[in-house]
């Protein structure tokens, strides 16, 4: 009995240990079904998240190389019109579209490359231009589908560009390069502005305003006036209002924030404005077509949107260089050709509308009405007087509310009175340029960036890493004028006309005593102003890489920033004035599911 049971007890406990290690190969088992069914979980979860990961990198990138590319369209055709936003509507699709990731993130990270495979698309929603005076918003969609190991995943994006009149308007006195207010009699009514360092050194300066610089360097603290000040100075109608209209200090109704506020500050380190480029010609000459602008006075049209090297210069009145007997036309080129004078009176004056492109010199003075913008292919020459035939005029005080000041004085200012802006792909040159030392120190400013464009009329004098500088000397010579006797050509430095100096000298004022225009070009504005016991009153504002005007002895200079120009969107007020690209905004972020 007792064997028996033994062999049985054996029998059941092999039984039994064999049942536990089934059981133990089914736990495991299912352990490790479990296990790769987590671990593929989590892999189709990684791949999930890197997926979406990698479609929003990607869709960073696809920003990215369009905002770079349009940066580089800017550096190299400059000019920040229409034509940028067609540009955008026309090339973002080279940008992402059929793109592997691989494509899409070149020279980003080689670990993009090694396990991803994407689909990239960068699609046009929404390309109108809102108008070439304001802010021209365009709308780019980008689509992005990402796949990681079987798991796909896509983004898709909307993002906008602006191109918006730049900001370097909003000042009375904006310099790219070195600011200096030294030893000079200067009442400035608005603000001013250097991307290097502003020189305040004159115990005669006055500044009814702010300063901005990377380092405002103070010898003599500027004056400013209090509101009773402002509203005795016996100019105070052609400067800006006051922050409160009233000039009623405690007045919060009667705020309007480009008004002169007493309570003035310097900033220093401040960030640099970039101040666009006067760019490519034929861009110059295509935005001037497509707003249908012109120059015109009481006899007609004389220039329907673009005056260019076809057209005779001034010389071809006189019946001399640039009109040969040869070739069979009659007409060879000279070196005035494409240059225009334009004189206006107060019974015949100079009609402005819209933007207009005039080849080489301007030359310009007189009386005009409109509004508008010239762009010259080299240089602006203010011969004398430059005054709008139906000026803005500011009260002060003026109404005691806000509302009622923009619906009657501001309304009848941007609606009906003139606004002209000179603009210079070389230089603005003021008054009389043969007159005794004329040149100074200023004329030899050191090297400095400059635009590819401006090559023709001899700006790049070299290049380094990609960039072109001038060497910042204007009193070097390149290209020729008119000679003094109409037959011959004499060297020209950068500041001269092309113009003969005889042509010139018949048609200059012995001063310069009123500009109402706002002034902006490549490179250096120039000249001396006023005459002795008569002050020269500017208004409008002054944009420039370099300055190099001074008053004359025993006048002073009145710097009225025209404050139409702190009111970008305006579609009543058309300056045409170069724009800027605007950081790039995200207008929204979805995911679009995968069946």
């Amino acid at each position: 009995m007792s064997k028996n049971r033994q062999e049985g007890t054996k029998g059941f406990v092999m039984t039994a240990v064999l049942m536990l290690l089934l059981i133990g190969l089914l736990v495991a088992g299912s352990f490790m079904v479990s296990a790769r069914q987590t671990f593929r979980t989590v892999e189709r979860w990684q791949a999930y998240d890197h997926a979406m990961l990698m479609a929003k990198t990607a869709t960073e990138r696809i920003k990215w190389n369009l905002y770079d590319a349009l940066l580089t369209d800017f550096n190299s055709l400059d000019a920040s019109f229409t034509n940028d936003a067609n540009w955008i509507k026309n090339n973002a699709y080279r940008y992402g579209t059929n793109g592997s990731m691989a494509t899409v993130m070149a020279g980003s990270d080689p670990l993009f490359d090694s396990y991803t495979s994407a689909f990239v698309v960068a699609a046009i929603t929404n390309g109108t231009v809102v108008g070439s005076n304001k802010s021209a918003t365009i709308y780019v969609t980008n689509l992005v589908q990402v796949t990681i190991n079987g798991v796909t995943r896509k983004l898709e994006e909307t993002i906008k560009y602006v191109l918006t009149r730049s900001t370097v308007f909003e000042y009375a006195y904006f310099i790219n390069n070195l600011g200096y207010f030294i030893g000079v009699d200067i009442v400035v009514n608005g603000d001013i502005r250097s991307n290097f360092d502003m020189r305040l050194e004159s115990n005669q300066l006055v500044l009814n305003g702010n300063s901005f610089a990377r380092s405002n360097r103070v010898t003599n603290t500027p004056l400013k006036w209090t509101y009773t000040q402002y509203k005795g100075d016996t100019n105070h109608a052609l400067a800006r209002p006051g922050y409160n209209v009233d000039l009623v200090a405690g007045n919060t109704s009667s705020i309007w924030s480009n008004g002169y506020n007493p309570i003035t500050y310097r900033s220093n380190n401040v960030d640099q404005l970039k101040m666009p480029y006067i760019g490519a010609v034929d861009e110059l000459k295509q935005y001037a077509i497509e707003n249908n602008g012109t120059i015109s006075n009481n006899a007609g049209i004389i220039v329907n949107a673009v005056w260019d090297e076809n057209e005779l210069g001034p010389s071809g009145y006189s019946n001399i260089l640039d009109m040969a007997s040869s070739p069979t036309n009659g007409i060879v080129n000279a070196t005035d050709r494409g240059c225009l004078v334009l004189v206006g009176t107060s019974n015949n004056p100079i009609r402005i509308s819209g933007p207009v492109f005039i080849g080489q010199d301007l030359i310009i003075k007189g009386f005009y009405t409109g509004q508008g913008t010239i762009y010259a292919g080299r240089n602006v020459h203010v011969i004398a007087d430059i005054r709008a035939l139906n000026p803005p005029g500011w009260k002060h005080p003026d109404a005691s509310t806000t509302a009622t000041f923009l619906s009657t004085t501001y309304a009848d200012n941007t609606d009906n009175k003139d606004y002209l802006a000179l603009c210079a792909k070389g230089s603005i040159v003021l008054g009389d340029y043969t007159q005794s030392r004329y040149e100074g120190s200023y004329f030899a400013v050191g090297k400095y960036p400059v635009s590819a464009t401006d090559a023709s009329i001899g700006y790049v004098t070299s290049t380094e890493g990609g960039t072109n500088f001038f060497h910042g000397n204007y009193t070097n010579y390149f290209g020729t004028r008119v000679g003094a006797s109409g037959t011959n050509t004499v060297p020209r430095k950068y500041y001269q006309s092309s113009v003969s100096t005889n042509a010139l000298k018949s048609l200059w004022q012995p001063s310069i005593t009123r500009l109402d225009a706002t002034l902006y070009n490549n490179h250096l504005t120039t000249g001396k102003l006023g005459t002795a016991g008569t002050n020269c009153i500017f208004n409008g504002a002054l944009i420039c890489r370099n300055e190099a005007l001074a008053p004359l002895s025993g006048s002073k200079i009145y710097f009225n920033w025209d404050a139409r120009l702190g009111e970008k969107d305006s579609d009543r007020f058309k300056t045409y004035l170069p724009m800027k690209l605007t950081q790039v905004d995200m207008v929204k972020i979805r995911e679009i599911p995968v069946p």
